[in-house]
């Protein structure tokens, strides 16, 4: 296609009398002319890039280079979409489009005439194109039909500059910006649009005051939003004012008028055959009464295998029958997870449509149930054509909610106008705040919790019994010096770059990392075929899950159990990872094959999965995150019916840990979970900040080469901005675009405040998308390298990066050993042995570092395959006994007061236990004592609280320990043995004693006021003894008060 070609064919655009087949027509020429540019540059367009990734790629932006002409483009683009797919397009869009394209064509013809340098853009598209083209855009994303007449009104269309009477203004009238009309030709909604600069908060008694003149013409107020472009709210007569990030379609706004006279939730039953079981019973009801007080976000905290799916099943038939929802969308991070609750709720709900979208094959994107993971729903909803809407779903439920998922994929809830109802396994203690924000609940306060505690308790899950071993191995490493000469072999090779000193060792956590060794292996299976839990009268080995390091070394374990096994079927033992083929299946076959006994799982069947037959899990591997150990640990919790024969289920489940996991969250009870990584694209974008903000100081600007260094790092990071901006079809992008305009305004890069470079690293960097930048391990290289110039920059010195100057190093010395023979790599061995020497790193400026930079990263593509060899060994190793031994159910089970019984029950001769129980006065340190014990050792202030109403500690621990009957007598022998007493008055403090060993505590107030003692006339009952009956209170009572 030539120039005159695509100008013939844009004369055909002018010359259409449709604006829609304009648009089209101006989409089809853009195509052409990237093909153009692409044939121009020499360069190989992707045959499966999508015209927005095309007009974002080097070549096309490189070549246009110009940020408003390339934004430009995309609008023509997303216009074209729109009248693909039968929209409606207005005069003044076909025209903006055409206007577009005859500038691209002309810059285009001026390159080849090499006029370029006299060629200007126009007026038009250097100011921020309005924000009213946008919202014409959004509104036909979500099917609108954008009148070009003002105060016009048609049904099913969006009307603009709609006339109502009854404004509080001098005029007496008003105009809506938009108004959306139904089928029948009434208005469904209003939109009122104020500037970008203006907050849109500004619009909402404006838009009121139009609901209010057309409520007096048509009866009700339609449904409003406020926007300023970049945010918009809705009001619509239910609910509190709240953000939404699109329009909604024709029919969600009648819903919304339809549901301001729908009633509360009031059909409580639950059906017994999708949930019976009182929690489950009591955590649906707290929901539907949250939703029924005008929230619409909750979230349950529910311990694994607890039936949070079936709590799901059930909210969903409850809420259907109570006409709240009509269509679910149900959320997990795996497809297993997907596949299961799709299978759970078509089987308890087959009344209802079901579609799982991250399934392959024929959806019915139409049904009333969807199931998918975060990743696909992702991917629908920043789609150029969008399959759902705004209001698309009426409930979306999250299956398992915690921060990472929110990090990643919170745009999803953003997205979606809906119901939103969290389920987590997470204890409600280790749930972040953010995440109890996001379901509008107080940090630490779920709508509903049910610990692992309570369903043990109540015998709804099982506990465990651990078997804490330790490999000589994985715990001291290898010592070189103990190895016999045939073991030595094996590792010459692992260690020919290092060889060994004479008190060599090989660090245990090398071992599955890159020495795999096989006697390890077997002896852990050797344990587990030997102590493991057994079903059929101890024939077969019980259900077993193997938590494994990574691939190779679950593959090793499961090759060493065919060599020590071979009489086994072939199936007994498998490999269960991401690597398998249809590895969801096989997740599948380990619940039901009953042939398939062991499970090497890494990763997959970590989590989420259920399989009740589980009798014992293997932890070879170490875990670090507190969540995460507490989701294995729960593969084993639930329950299973006559797992042993008849009659007899299944109450407990083995644990066998070789890493010391229970040791660490012994020692280190809230784990260790992970950051958020960046990515290697948002790592460049971040210290590419840095640098620039260095480089604006009045040393650097002055100097030639720096103010160069300096402007072209501005256009980069400009250019990486203007990238972003061309993806407003993505959510994410949509959300933060008040950010994105500022940055895609050159003349915001002036001069960078620290607020601005934190701004930018917060808004717009988490936009960015991977793989922008080339190969990943020359951007690596690049981040490495500029981490050391920024260094220089700021005056802090190589000291302060010596790792990243160690890392460039040892690459220089990888390519110059390993890689000598590859021609580009020879080509460049001098500048490699510049940058691997030590001295030059001594002397090195920022020009030098540059210049490396930008002349070696091309050679980083050769470092595949340069990490660490791995090797499979056969050493001898030893499995023993673990020193530190845990407790059965060690990540505590039991209710604080039950950990305060067992405590007592093994300290009853300590010192201040033994003076409570035997009638002796406690001191303040004794108090002390009993602080630290009960408000730090086994439990938090808080959960003593709630354990008790009792606010005196020795009076507590009294009411549970009792009184020692000896010290009683020794106390009270003058009160019981009859010589002052009658037996009336004895049974009385007999009474009162044992009121103390009840409750803790007994004072003069509670002889009138609290039964059984309320009962009685005391000066009848004890007459002139009454004394000796004060006495008795008071002693009881004052011993227990610290001196």
């Amino acid at each position: 296609m030539t120039v005159e070609q695509m100008n013939s064919k844009l004369e055909k655009a002018q010359e259409a009398e449709a604006h829609l087949d304009r648009a089209l027509i101006c989409r089809a020429v853009l195509e052409e002319a990237v093909d153009f540019i692409y044939s121009k540059a020499g360069a190989k367009k992707p045959s499966k890039a999508s015209l927005l990734e095309l007009i974002d790629s080097p070549v096309v932006a490189g070549y246009i280079n110009d940020a408003d002409t390339v934004n430009a483009l995309h609008y023509v683009r997303i216009l074209g979409m729109n009248a693909k797919h039968g929209r409606s397009v207005r005069k003044k869009e076909a025209k903006l489009a055409f206007d577009n394209m005859s500038y691209l064509i002309g810059l285009i013809s001026s390159k080849e005439n090499g006029t370029e340098s006299a060629y200007r853009k126009p007026p038009y598209m250097s100011e921020a194109t309005t924000r009213r083209l946008y919202i014409d855009l959004y509104l036909k994303e979500a099917g609108w039909d954008v009148l070009d007449v003002e105060n016009l009104v048609q049904p099913a269309k969006a009307g603009i500059e709609i006339k109502v009477d009854g404004m509080p203004n001098a005029q007496g009238f008003g105009f809506c910006d938009y108004v959306l009309y139904g089928k029948n030709g009434k208005p469904l909604a209003i939109i009122e649009v104020k500037k970008t600069s203006v907050d849109p908060e500004k619009g909402r008694h404006q838009v009121d005051l139009y609901g209010e003149c057309i409520k007096k013409v048509y009866g009700y107020k339609p449904v409003l939003y406020y926007t300023n472009g970049y945010s918009t709210k809705i009001i619509d007569g239910i609910y509190p004012d709240r953000p939404v990030m699109a329009f909604h379609t024709m029919e969600d706004p009648e819903l919304m008028l339809q549901r301001r006279t729908r009633g509360d939730i009031t059909d409580l039953t639950i059906n017994d055959e999708i949930t019976n079981r009182p929690y489950q019973k009591m955590a649906i009801t707290n929901i539907c009464e949250w939703l029924n007080a005008k929230h619409r976000r909750g979230l349950l905290v529910m311990a694994t295998g607890t039936g949070k799916t079936r709590v799901a099943i059930s909210l969903v038939d409850v809420l259907t029958r109570n006409n709240w929802v009509k269509n679910v969308l149900f959320l997990a991070d795996r497809t297993s997870l997907v596949n299961q609750a799709k299978r759970n709720f078509a089987k308890l709900m087959s009344n209802m449509s079901v579609c799982e979208l991250s399934a392959n094959g024929e959806k019915d994107f139409n049904a009333r149930l969807m199931f998918c993971t975060y990743q696909t729903m992702i991917n629908y909803i920043d789609a150029e054509d969008k399959r759902f809407s705004t209001g698309r779903f009426d409930l979306i439920i999250n299956d398992e909610a915690h921060r990472s998922i929110f990090n990643r994929y919170g745009t999803i809830f953003k997205y979606f106008d809906s119901f939103l109802v969290g389920l987590t396994a997470t204890p409600k203690n280790d749930v972040d705040a953010n995440t109890y924000r996001i379901f509008g609940c107080e940090a630490g306060i779920p709508n509903f919790d049910y610990t692992l505690e309570d369903a043990v308790k109540e015998k709804y899950l099982v506990g465990y019994h651990v078997i804490n071993r330790t490999s000589k191995m994985l715990s001291k490493g290898i010592d070189y010096d103990n190895l016999s000469e045939d073991e030595k072999a094996q590792l010459d090779e692992y260690l020919e770059e290092d060889p060994p000193t004479p008190d060599f060792n090989i660090p245990g956590n090398e071992i599955f990392k890159y020495l795999f060794n096989k006697d390890t292996c077997r002896r852990v299976l050797e344990e587990l075929m030997q102590w493991g839990y057994r079903v059929d009268g101890g024939e077969t080995l019980g259900k077993t899950i193997i938590f494994a390091y990574n691939h190779k070394h679950a593959q090793m374990i499961v090759d060493c159990f065919h060599e020590l096994y071979p009489e086994y079927p072939a199936n007994t033992c498998q490999l269960v990872d991401y690597s398998v083929n249809y590895g969801d299946d096989l997740v599948l076959k380990f619940e039901e094959d009953d042939e398939f006994r062991i499970a090497v799982s890494v990763d997959m069947l970590d989590t989420g999965v259920d399989v009740p037959a589980v009798l014992n899990l293997v932890f070879f591997k170490k875990v670090r995150s507190k969540i995460k150990f507490v989701q294995m640990i729960g593969r084993g919790t639930r329950l299973c019916e006559e797992i042993y024969g008849p009659g007899k289920d299944k109450s407990g489940f083995q644990i066998f840990d070789y890493c010391g996991n229970f040791e660490y969250f012994g020692e280190h009870p809230d784990g260790k979970d992970g950051k958020e990584m960046l990515t290697l694209s948002q790592r460049l974008f971040q210290i590419r900040l840095d640098m620039l903000f260095e480089l604006q100081k009045l040393e650097y600007q002055e100097d030639a080469w720096f103010h160069a260094y300096y402007d072209q790092i501005k256009a980069e990071l400009h250019g990486m901005v203007v990238r972003i901006k061309s993806h407003s079809n993505r959510i994410q992008v949509r959300e933060a675009m008040q950010y994105v305009d500022k940055y895609y305004n050159l003349d915001t890069w002036v001069s960078l405040s620290p607020v601005m470079v934190k701004e930018a690293k917060v808004h717009i960097s988490p936009l960015l998308d991977s793989g922008l930048n080339g190969d990943h391990l020359s951007v690596a290289f690049d981040v490495r390298m500029y981490h050391i110039e920024k260094a220089l920059m700021s005056g802090t010195g190589v000291k302060s990066v010596s790792e990243h100057v160690k890392n460039i190093r040892l690459i220089a010395q990888y390519l110059l050993t390993e890689k000598a023979s590859v021609p580009q790599v020879l080509k460049k061995a001098s500048e490699l042995k510049v940058v691997m020497s030590e001295d030059f790193w001594t002397v090195a400026t920022v020009q030098d570092l540059e210049k490396y930079r930008s002349s070696l990263r091309d050679l980083m593509q050769f470092l595949v395959g340069s990490g660490k060899k791995k090797f499979d060994i056969d050493i001898s190793d030893e499995v023993d006994e673990a020193e530190y031994q845990p407790e059965d159910t060690m990540i505590d089970i039991r209710t604080y007061r039950e950990k305060v019984i067992n405590y007592l029950a093994e300290h009853l001769d300590s010192v201040v236990i033994r003076k409570i129980h035997n009638l002796e006065p406690i001191t303040n340190s004794d108090l002390s004592e009993l602080e630290r014990i009960l408000w730090h050792e086994l439990g938090t202030k808080a959960e003593y609280e709630e354990a008790t109403d009792i606010g005196n500690l020795a009076a507590f621990v009294r009411s549970l320990i009792g009184l020692s009957q000896e010290a009683v007598n020794v106390k009270f022998s003058d009160y019981l043995s009859g010589n002052l007493l009658n037996s009336q008055q004895q049974e009385f403090v007999r009474t009162i004693i044992n009121y103390v060993r009840e409750n803790g505590d007994v004072e003069l107030a509670d002889m009138v006021n609290s039964e059984p003692f309320n009962n009685y006339d005391l000066n009848e009952v004890f007459g002139v003894n009454l004394p000796a009956m004060i006495a008795v209170v008071q002693t009881l009572h004052t011993v227990v008060q610290a001196a």
